[in-house]
């Protein structure tokens, strides 16, 4: 049994002792900022998420949740009746606890209301009337439109997880053309108004895009987001039906390499081992645990950017299992990503310093940014050297904060063309995997996401290169992103 548990073991690293204060939303902005709004999905439970900054949040405002684009609002009339019970954390509430239904700041944290109508009993439906007086709801569209939820804002800015389970076999049928999808969220004032609205969706050209704003800069000067551990996932997995101490400890990731290109990744954090007995031998792994075949990898890599033409970092690190110490797998690794992505591989001899213009004139997309020196050196015609990960290894928020705000304030890489990454995510220990001490990496990431993503809208964003993170979905890292390059200027 121990022997089967110590499998679970992933990469361990040491620990700061050194707490900070965590970070919160609802500091107040000057009137002048614009209102945003985001959806986002939680990891543990896979709910749609709300959040918003700059809101008026005043009497009578609402933010609504629809199932289609909606282009109106208007309140109609309901008979009594009994309305669906709602959940929601009392007002009393610490806002850093931890909680089944919601994440997110501020004491007043809001409640979810379903909106699917109204229920009804025969012992319940005789006082209803007696003592109700008529309702007042809200319609989309004509009525057309379900509203599946309804959250009155209580501060300017709040992060709260609905308790709307997304469904992933939408992001499924994304395609390179896919935009908005599957559910919208407005922000609306008491008379119907749209302030700000909101949705599911997919980035898949983002970089083709803002090509006249970013063409001209080396991918150093941009922020990426990426996804940490990118290789571990599941296809088709549910959390709440099928959750193991294996799962809850290996898997890193809501969608595949296709999914998570799609919706707006760029930089992948691919770790390969190679096993000996199978006839394909080389796999993603997290740790220990063997995870995806590099064959499934490398194809939806390949058919993305084929699909697309955006530019993919494709790191490769950490080798942990079956290489050894000499340079004889590394090799036939070399050879195996040749083969498999041919003329896809943009060539070293661009180095670093390339614009993405550059890149894109060579008609190749790939870079295969590889750690470990020596095999770099044998291949200069394939092969980058790799992109610098910074490495927390922390347990807590408080850490994290402080690892990440660190490296950014004393940041003298960024005098260097080489990319570096934050690792923006949560690394149990050894003893924390073996006992479940934090409930597994899902919940690790709902911990973290929301606050990750606040720290990087309002004050790393403007200097940070690449962001990874665990279950990105749950982040607004990609939106970041687009926004701040969007303010790219080439000196």
């Amino acid at each position: 049994m121990l022997q089967r548990m110590l499998i679970l073991l992933l990469c361990i690293c040491p620990a700061w002792t050194q707490e900070q204060p965590v970070l919160t939303l609802g500091a107040s902005r000057p009137a002048t900022d614009a209102l945003k709004l985001w959806l986002t999905i939680s990891a543990r439970k896979r709910f749609l998420e709300v959040s918003w900054k700059h809101a008026p949040a005043r009497d009578g405002d609402q933010v609504l949740l629809t199932v289609q684009d909606p282009h109106s609002f208007e309140q109609r009339t309901l008979p009594t009746g009994t309305p669906l019970a709602a959940f929601g954390r009392d007002s009393g509430s610490d806002s850093n606890s931890d909680s089944e239904e919601s994440s997110g700041s501020g004491a007043d944290q809001v409640a979810y209301v379903p909106f699917h109508g109204y229920t009804s009993t025969p012992g319940s439906v005789a006082k209803a009337k007696s003592v109700s007086l008529p309702r007042q709801h809200w319609i989309s569209n004509g009525g057309n439109n379900e509203i599946v939820a309804a959250i009155k804002p209580s501060l300017s800015a709040q992060w709260i997880t609905t308790g709307v389970p997304f469904d992933y076999a939408l992001s499924h049928n994304v395609t390179a053309q896919s935009a908005c999808y599957g559910y919208w969220a407005s922000y609306i004032d008491a008379q119907g108004r749209i302030l700000a609205k909101s949705c599911v969706r997919a980035y898949p050209r983002w970089m083709h895009e803002l090509r006249a704003v970013v063409g001209d800069l080396r991918l150093r000067d941009l922020f990426i987001p990426g996804t940490h551990d990118s290789g571990s996932y599941r296809p088709n997995f549910d959390p709440l039906l099928r959750e193991s101490l294996v799962t809850k400890y290996a898997l890193t990731q809501d969608d595949d390499i296709r999914g998570q290109l799609m919706h707006g990744a760029r930089y992948l954090d691919i770790r390969v081992g190679y096993y000996r007995p199978a006839e394909d031998k080389f796999f993603i792994y997290h740790g220990i645990t063997k995870q995806r075949p590099l064959k499934e990898v490398i194809q939806q890599v390949k058919d993305f950017v084929l699909e697309t033409n955006e530019i993919v970092i494709f790191g490769i690190k950490e080798f942990p299992v079956g290489f050894g110490k000499k340079l004889g797998v590394h090799r036939l690794l070399v050879s195996y990503l040749r083969e498999h992505f041919g003329d896809l591989i943009v060539h070293p001899s661009l180095t670093w310093h390339a614009t993405l213009r550059d890149i894109w004139k060579r008609q190749q997309n790939v870079i295969l940014a590889y750690d470990n020196n020596e095999i770099v050196q044998e291949f200069p015609q394939l092969l980058f050297g790799p992109v610098d990960q910074r490495w927390g290894n922390v347990q807590s928020w408080a850490r994290l904060e402080r690892h990440l705000r660190y490296i950014n304030d004393f940041d003298v890489s960024r005098f260097s063309s080489r990319p570096v990454v934050d690792m923006a995510e949560l690394t149990p220990e050894t003893w924390d995997v073996i006992l479940d001490k934090h409930g597994g990496l899902r919940k690790m990431a709902d911990n973290v996401n929301w606050r990750i993503s606040q720290l990087y809208q309002d004050e790393l964003g403007e200097h940070a290169n690449i962001v990874a993170a665990d279950f990105i979905r749950g982040t607004t890292l990609v939106e970041t992103a687009i926004e701040i390059n969007r303010r790219k200027v080439v000196y």
